[in-house]
């Protein structure tokens, strides 16, 4: 019985990540009983929707949800609303439109300027630049 063999670092590692309690569902309210903000990500690229989420990670007033094309999106929108929905310009708006949005863009038009409803990101962008669009939309949302 001792010569079992151990699980390799990578299977640890694994086992480590899927033991971490971040990627428990989060309660629908925030500890002071304010509803979650529902932040829905539309993007081809896994690694971009991933980015983002973990950009997003630490405020706990989001629920982060991810599509890979606006007709998932518009699905999951339609079933429940988002309040916010962060796009990569090469998947577009279509459907979408009428919500409130950050649009990642490789270089931002000359002359384009903010709306109520949408906001233009430039890549590459960090996590408190995507958090202070996300806060602003937000806000103006209340």
């Amino acid at each position: 019985m001792g010569d079992e063999p151990r699980p390799s670092a990578r299977v640890r590692l694994e086992i480590a990540v899927l033991d971490d309690s971040d990627l428990q569902p989060r309660p629908e309210t925030t500890d002071d009983g304010r509803p979650r903000l529902t932040v829905l990500v539309v993007a081809a690229d896994a690694d971009v929707r991933r980015y983002v989420a973990e950009c997003l990670r630490g405020r706990t007033y989001l629920r982060v949800c991810e599509a890979s094309n606006t007709r998932a999106a518009t699905e999951l929108g339609d079933s429940a609303p988002p309040d916010l929905v962060i796009v990569d310009e090469r998947d577009g708006l279509e459907g979408l439109s009428h919500l409130r949005a950050i649009v990642l863009v490789d270089e931002i038009p000359y002359g384009a300027t903010a709306t109520p409803l949408v906001r233009l990101l430039s890549r590459p962008f960090s996590a408190e630049q995507l958090a202070f669009e996300v806060d602003g939309l937000l806000e103006e949302k209340s």
